[in-house]
């Protein structure tokens, strides 16, 4: 009757498996001890990364609201404009600061781009970022071999350190840079929102140069007082978007919090490195010695 009853059955097997184990149990906590001491030296090996964050509301342009105010008299004018009505400054500022045409233009700054693709470790008594001298000489700030990576690689990376979001509700927009230095975090976030800022800002200054001329050009043309009106008032317009221009440094991102230099690391987390190693080499030594038993 025991040797037909599957409980009688059951017993037996977990007993047999925790007898292999407990018979094994120096092979386990060897492998254990060893995924231990490896993760430990890991996690110790690793660099600590900063973040800066920054937080921004896109500043609403105005004469985007004046050019749909008037373009149905344009229209009667035969005056073409630029579809910018409904154009959305936060969304374009943002895929502006993840394109590869925005990274390109960031390595024509000094130490860019060392200091993202060849960055080794951060002193941090003197607040020296160290590069990695198999790729870079720092003191005669040349690349080995000259082959200066190029902007393609450098965007992969740059997105690596990366991170901007909107809140769809509130319109706010969060900025962080990733970086073992926390001072090259910061001064990289600023650089990102100054010159993000003035690229969309030189945009809309020419954008609205042309305008001016073309609209001048119109207004002599045409003897109908009525589209003189809805000119003159495009060309109101196009006067706003240049003064918002020049007198807004921040003429896009409006700064609310701006970036600052971490004091507190972001990453590893080498606590968790630690446990999670220890326990995967329990794991793996449970699995041999069940298979060497079985097998």
């Amino acid at each position: 009757m025991q040797e037909n009853d599957p409980h009688f059955d059951d017993e037996i097997d977990l007993r047999e498996l925790f007898n292999v184990l407990w018979t094994a149990k120096k092979l386990i906590i060897q492998i254990t001890a060893i995924f231990a001491i490896g993760s430990v030296v890991y996690s110790l090996s690793l660099n600590n990364h900063y973040k800066s964050e920054s937080l921004f509301l896109a500043r609403s342009a105005s004469g985007n609201q004046g050019l749909s105010q008037y373009s149905s008299l344009a229209a009667m004018a035969g005056i073409t404009l630029p579809s910018s009505s409904g154009e959305d400054k936060a969304a374009q500022m943002i895929e502006l600061i993840k394109s590869r045409k925005f990274v390109k233009h960031l390595m024509t700054f000094e130490n860019i781009l060392p200091s993202i693709l060849a960055a080794k470790s951060y002193n941090n008594s003197t607040q020296e970022l160290l590069f990695n001298q198999k790729l870079y000489e720092s003191e005669t700030k040349t690349w080995k071999n000259d082959e200066i990576p190029s902007y393609l690689k450098a965007h992969k990376s740059y997105l690596g350190m990366l991170s901007i979001t909107q809140d769809k509700k509130t319109g706010f927009i969060y900025i962080n840079i990733e970086h073992i230095s926390p001072v090259f975090a910061k001064d990289f976030l600023e650089l990102i929102i100054r010159e993000s800022n003035e690229l969309i800002r030189k945009k809309d200054m020419e954008e609205s140069k042309q305008g001016l001329e073309y609209l001048t050009s119109e207004l002599s043309k045409t003897p109908f007082v009525a589209i003189k009106e809805s000119i003159n008032g495009l060309i109101e317009v196009q006067l706003e978007t240049q003064m918002m221009a020049q007198i807004n440094q921040d003429y896009i991102l409006v700064e609310i919090e701006p970036p600052f230099i971490p004091e507190q690391k972001s990453k590893p987390t080498r606590t968790y490195i630690c446990i999670g190693g220890t326990i995967l080499g329990g794991i793996l030594g449970v699995f041999i010695v069940l298979i060497r038993h079985y097998s």
